[in-house]
């Protein structure tokens, strides 16, 4: 299996951003790290090895990439003004660098799917919402799509366009709900008994229903594999069954 590990040197974050690539074929999965920054986590919970045959088969490839959660809204050293504008940086780096960088990997453009559990989660589908015409599709994890559990009680411009929960409610722009409302990959799953979670996934559902943006909302048994990750059992399912 292919596994290459690559450095960018962003303009927007203005640091190198790793990463990871896995594959030559297939599908092409832009994965979020689940807790902070690191894209190797997938492989430390066992993911990368769960799915290798997907990889191998060329029915997969995938992009774990670094992100800037350290940096902006896990970073209790800075103002909180100043880690929203950090998000915006790294929203940045994802749709001009990390996108090139995707299209160069594969010789041209090729459609994208978004990936992530936890804050990777968040990342994955807020960034699919946003921008869906470079994004085909989202698969979230026991995720939350409210901007205010990362931003606490502050709550900015750019806070409301990073919080599905509030921004899609007021999506009216045909042209943006013309790509969500023709587009059928959108995954939210929630572990089994994890209800902040699947309350945070039913939420969503509800607007992406009202708006008739398709999607589905998986509720999973994690406890059938009690010595796995449950975000590894999560998306390993998800790969195995939708893919």
């Amino acid at each position: 299996m292919r596994r290459e590990v690559y450095k960018i040197q962003s303009s927007f974050t203005n640091k190198s951003m790793e990463i990871i690539v896995y594959g030559h074929f297939g599908i092409n999965f832009l994965l979020f790290p689940i807790t902070d920054d690191d894209p190797y986590e997938y492989e430390k919970i066992g993911l990368i090895e769960a799915i290798e045959p997907l990889i191998e088969k060329g029915h997969i490839k995938l992009f774990s990439v670094q992100t800037n959660n350290l940096d902006s809204w896990l970073n209790e050293n800075i103002p909180y003004e100043e880690r929203s504008h950090q998000h915006y940086l790294f929203n940045q780096f994802v749709v001009n660098e990390v996108k090139q960088f995707i299209y160069d990997d594969n010789g041209s453009p090729v459609p994208i799917v978004t990936c992530g559990a936890g804050i990777g989660g968040y990342h994955s589908v807020n960034s699919y919402l946003r921008r869906p015409d470079i994004f085909i599709g989202s698969i979230g994890a026991n995720s939350f799509y409210d901007i205010q559990w990362l931003s606490k009680n502050y709550y900015d411009e750019n806070c409301y366009y990073n919080s599905p929960i509030h921004y899609l409610p007021n999506l009216e722009d045909n042209y943006w709900l013309s790509f969500l409302q023709s587009q059928k990959h959108l995954y939210l799953i929630a572990e089994q008994g994890n209800l902040k979670m699947i309350n945070q996934a039913n939420r969503l559902g509800e607007i992406l229903q009202n708006k008739r943006i398709e999607h589905k909302i998986e509720i999973i048994d994690c406890s059938i594999y009690p010595n796995d990750n449950v975000n590894k059992t999560m998306l390993t399912s998800v790969f195995k069954l939708r893919i």
